[in-house]
């Protein structure tokens, strides 16, 4: 299944092909992602891209954050202002001469940005620029979303099939320790409960133990689909 960060880098590769035809120039772009209580994600069509979206996180400096920070697009170029002191040398650094940073507009906790990169001064950022590039922008944050969406319907689906396979062991070994010692549930499981502590394994490993000592083996687990 792809990752949070596929879908990143899926998007750059995409942002930078279309900005490059409006801007009539090759164009990189970076990306940043943070998703929870993940760690930031960075990535890019290039690793010069790839590599100023990650110092993002390294110098706290960046255009992105301010672009996630206050929803709209920000331009780092030839300008004198102070703030993008940092960033201009880092730009100039990997050869690039502007940089556009746009956010995507996510839901909940999670949060993203997209950094357009120029090679050389030759391209003014004019206001149709911009607005391609957050018309991009607005596209992307459909297309993420649902990407996000989707991995986490899956990963709910994922823990609760696997719940479910736990309790079905430690149900079908409760039966047999009932069968065997013609007890109830609540004594059979507080059995299983024992040994676990004995043992030091989790109560699940204990009845899968108990299921495979079983001549014909463990029943499967069946879930509809």
């Amino acid at each position: 299944m792809e990752s949070d960060l596929d879908s990143l880098r899926r998007l750059t590769e995409a942002a930078a092909r279309t900005f490059s035809g409006t801007a009539g120039q090759g164009v990189d772009c970076g990306a940043v992602l943070t998703h929870g209580d993940t760690a930031l994600l960075s990535t890019g069509n290039s690793a010069d891209a790839a590599s100023l979206a990650a110092s993002e996180d390294r110098y706290d400096d960046g255009p992105m954050a301010q672009a996630v920070e206050t929803a709209g697009p920000v331009r780092v170029d030839g300008g004198t202002s102070v703030r993008w002191e940092g960033c201009r040398r880092r730009l100039a650094a990997a050869g690039y001469g502007w940089a556009l940073a746009v956010p995507l507009r996510l839901e909940g906790s999670a949060s993203s940005a997209l950094l357009f990169l120029g090679r050389g001064g030759g391209v003014e950022l004019k206001q149709e620029l911009v607005a391609e590039a957050t018309w991009f922008a607005a596209v992307a944050s459909q297309s993420l979303k649902l990407a996000l969406e989707v991995r986490s319907v899956r990963a709910a689906g994922d823990n609760l099939k696997a719940v479910l396979e736990s309790r079905t062991s430690i149900d079908v070994a409760c039966g047999v320790l009932m069968a065997q010692n013609r007890c109830s549930y609540t004594e059979a499981f507080s059995k299983l409960a024992g040994a676990s502590r004995q043992r030091n394994l989790k109560v699940r490993n204990v009845a899968e133990n108990i299921l495979k000592a079983m001549p014909a083996g463990p029943p499967p687990a069946r879930f509809e689909s």
